[in-house]
């Protein structure tokens, strides 16, 4: 079961007055993140290093911006985040088309939240088109009201301002907004802009934990686990 600090009754409660569920794609309704975190030591590879194994498991670890810190302490040279993230997107294209499996209960709890009449939207880094092909050949797109990149909102997931322009353009209440988000720095971002935050655990955020307490109001590591 997923850890929080609240009874199973509590936790309930603070998803009750949910209107709008807001996911994550990758890592969190997708089980994709393992492949993203992948492309860390293969760019370094394709710069004539090869990572040992302790690095290959810090590697899986790390999310965002902190790639770039840590290629720089650890390997001497430098890089940009939005060349990492072109590079590494570029070659997730074939693992969209070819398919990535749902995260445990995603699917279910789709439809679960539909019968309830709760929107449900997909905010992701991922560019449109390849997050639209993704959710489609997991099975998930019928479920989702809207997908959206983060391009397409303006902005990065760790500011308060993209979920009230998120909000805006849906023409909802963000008190009644739940993110669903594996990342720490969006959980983060969430939570200052007044949503409830519902992190989701992932083999690639284990060493993130203890931040994701600080900050959700709940912690999964199944959407089974929800009613």
């Amino acid at each position: 079961m997923g850890m929080t600090s609240m009874t199973d009754d509590a936790r309930m409660a603070c998803l009750e007055g949910m209107r709008t569920a807001i996911f994550d794609m990758d890592g969190t309704i997708l089980d994709s993140m393992g492949e993203w975190r992948r492309r860390n030591a293969e760019y370094i590879r394709r710069q004539g290093i090869e990572p040992t194994a302790e690095q290959r498991a810090q590697m899986m670890q790390l999310t965002g911006r902190a790639v770039v810190l840590y290629y720089q302490e650890q390997f001497g040279f430098t890089t940009d985040f939005d060349t990492l993230c072109a590079d590494a997107t570029g070659r997730m294209e074939a693992e969209y088309r070819r398919g990535l499996p749902q995260k445990p209960g995603a699917e279910a709890y789709l439809r679960r939240l539909r019968a309830r009449g709760v929107l449900c939207v997909v905010a992701t880094a991922t560019p449109e088109p390849m997050a639209r092909m993704a959710l489609e050949r997991a099975g998930l797109a019928p479920l989702l009201d809207h997908i959206f990149s983060v391009g397409m909102i303006g902005g990065g997931k760790g500011e308060a301002d993209f979920y009230d322009r998120l909000a805006g353009m849906l023409g909802v209440d963000k008190a009644g907004c739940v993110m669903f988000e594996d990342a720490v720095y969006a959980m983060r971002g969430a939570r200052e802009a007044g949503l409830t935050v519902v992190g989701v655990t992932d083999g690639t955020n284990t060493s993130w934990r203890a931040q994701m307490q600080e900050v959700c109001d709940v912690i999964i590591d199944s959407f089974d686990e929800l009613p």
